[in-house]
């Protein structure tokens, strides 16, 4: 037997043994009552904690979410609420893509339906936002079951299990829901709109080299342009739709309206603001699981997407997350001196760079002069900031790499004259008959340094 073929037969055996365990969960639902699942399914959380990477992310993004300003400890009890009701909302999940209409209607209580009927009433069709967030399968029924005459359909990422996802997509089509399948054509989903139907986006995600730059809770992220597009193309309304958590096995269902001047065009950053909205009505109810401004370990300097970033105009002055990025510069003036025309791209590439300069004390005096914006710590200060996103050593000498080793224990990139032995120090192969300014931009760009910058666009 063919390795190959070896492989696909153990990748089957792995599909069914997870959809056999799918279908005697959702089995078991079957006997309990939504409040009984949904406290099974909190109570069930305390194995998040097993999951450290997991807890990390999750905490991450909630710092990115409430701000700044949020002590420590409140971060600590919204990551506890956050595995408590992604637990819950998962578990009644498997009960809710089979109920009934009418125990559909007495789980789900509406609020601002009139934001719906007035978008529905203008016959061009509705697109729906919404984040990852509350009893997902029931979100996708929920207007249905209110609404059974309106047409419905969303787009969905087929999931690797294909005997799971045939089954999903037969459980979310029961009602005549149609689904379209991300990343094919979208002459389908625009042909939909345009016929009057309501079609559901989910755009919380990652949308990578295909996506817009924008702003999203102040942080940089590529997101997808799919609402903005799909609109562009129809004329649709575009509203955004939340769930929260009311009590055990119930939740709210809210519409939201698209804060947008007459005339003006629907972009990428004005669903990133309709976003905010949604999430902000329950934050632990948001599925924060995923790492949304994940950095690229081989291009950590880039943000991908094609157009951006895209900025609302009254938001101009709202301060950005920062992208803080620590340097080792050298020790010695004239070296030091080589590095400024790197150090200035830097500082310029991208909107929210925050630029922290690493080396001895008597080199503060020439980094003030530079004219680049950075913010200095001496290696006798023998302490760094918190929220430092990568480092980089702009030098080959060993001791001096060996002395940042020993501050700073995050993804770091250098040279391989001056690499060191540990885990999250990457090595980049520049061409050693460069000069030395030309090696350190050369450096940074290889990086994903954005050049020429990233300009902003604003709407």
């Amino acid at each position: 037997m063919s390795r190959n073929r070896k492989r696909g037969l153990l990748k089957r055996l792995q599909w069914g043994v997870e959809c056999s365990s799918f279908l005697a969960l959702e089995r078991l639902g079957a006997f309990f009552a939504m409040p009984s699942l949904w406290r099974a399914g909190a109570g069930l959380s305390v194995v998040g904690r097993l999951f450290s990477s997991r807890w990390n992310i999750v905490r991450s993004n909630l710092r990115t979410a409430v701000g700044p300003t949020t002590s420590e400890e409140e971060i600590s009890v919204l990551t506890r609420e956050v595995f408590r009701h992604t637990a819950a909302n998962l578990l009644t999940a498997l009960k809710s893509a089979q109920l009934p209409s009418p125990l559909v209607r007495e789980v789900l209580a509406p609020e601002n339906i009139e934001v719906f009927e007035r978008a529905f009433g203008k016959g061009k069709g509705v697109i729906l936002v919404s984040a990852h967030m509350g009893n997902f399968e029931l979100l996708a029924q929920g207007l249905g079951a209110f609404r059974p005459e309106i047409r419905i359909a969303g787009i969905y990422r087929p999931l690797n299990n294909i005997y799971l996802d045939t089954i999903i997509r037969e459980r979310r089509a029961h009602r005549g829901m149609k689904l379209f399948a991300k990343l094919t054509s979208y002459h389908g989903p625009i042909k939909w709109v345009r016929n009057q139907g309501v079609l559901g986006i989910v755009a919380d995600q990652r949308a990578g080299r295909s996506g817009s730059i924008t702003p999203f809770f102040g942080r940089l992220m590529s997101m997808s342009p799919l609402p903005a597009f799909i609109h562009k193309h129809t004329g649709a309304p575009i509203i955004g739709i939340s769930m929260k958590t009311t009590s055990p096995g119930r939740w709210k269902v809210a519409f939201h309206e698209l804060e947008i001047s007459e005339g003006e065009n629907v972009t990428t950053a004005h669903i990133a603001s309709l976003l905010e909205t949604i999430v902000t009505q329950s934050i632990v109810d948001v599925f924060w699981m995923q790492d949304l401004w994940r950095m690229n370990i081989k291009r950590p300097l880039k943000i991908p997407g094609r157009k951006g970033p895209i900025r609302l105009e009254g938001d101009r002055n709202k301060p950005l997350y920062p992208f803080s990025i620590l340097v080792r510069v050298p020790d010695n003036g004239r070296e030091f001196a080589q590095t400024i025309p790197a150090l200035t791209a830097l500082a310029h590439s991208r909107p929210d760079c925050d630029l922290h300069l690493l080396a001895r004390e008597r080199i503060r005096d020439a980094a003030d002069s530079s004219g680049v914006a950075h913010t200095f710590h001496s290696i006798e200060g023998n302490k760094l900031p918190p929220g430092l996103v990568l480092a980089i050593a702009f030098t080959d000498h060993e001791r001096t790499a060996r002395e940042l080793a020993h501050l700073y224990a995050g993804p770091t990139y250098t040279l391989s004259a001056a690499m060191q032995s540990r885990e999250n120090w990457h090595s980049i192969p520049i061409e050693e008959s460069l000069s030395p300014e030309a090696r350190w931009l050369g450096l940074a760009r290889s990086l994903g340094m954005h050049d020429p910058p990233l300009q902003w666009t604003y709407v």
